[in-house]
């Protein structure tokens, strides 16, 4: 018979692990952090688009990856915070977190940050394609 479990055994004190990513072009490390369950649903709602099915007229739910994986390096990222202004207007991407992020960065260094981020919600092989479609 197996041996008795407690219920406390499943309650934990969910922290959200960070990660620094220090580039040498920068005096400061980049933090990353990994999102919620709750977050990642949130961003894929905000990246889903209803468009219309040619074969049967009615309009479906479709996540536009493109913009998912904006969102979801642009809300992973802690330390530099994507929206202050000042940041936004050094790199000319007022209002846009994930194009300011881009702007910021050398493909290596977005593709460290990308990868950190794939690593923390276990999506690596299917975010990395899109990535690299988007690079593209």
């Amino acid at each position: 018979m197996a041996d008795q479990v407690s219920i406390q055994d499943f309650i934990v004190k969910k922290e959200n692990e960070k990660r620094e990513l220090k580039f040498a072009r920068f005096k400061s490390p980049f933090i990353v952090r990994e999102i919620t369950n709750d977050e990642n649903e949130a961003l894929q709602k905000s990246a889903t688009k209803r468009v219309k099915n040619p074969k049967t007229g009615q309009l479906e739910p479709q996540v536009d990856q493109n913009l998912y994986v904006d969102l979801l390096l642009a809300k992973s990222v802690v330390q530099p915070d994507l929206q202050d202004a000042e940041l936004q207007e050094a790199y000319g991407t007022m209002g846009d977190e994930a194009g300011t992020l881009r702007a910021m960065l050398k493909v290596s260094e977005l593709n460290q940050i990308t990868k950190t981020v794939t690593d923390f919600a276990g999506v690596t092989e299917s975010v990395d394609s899109d990535v690299k479609a988007v690079k593209n």
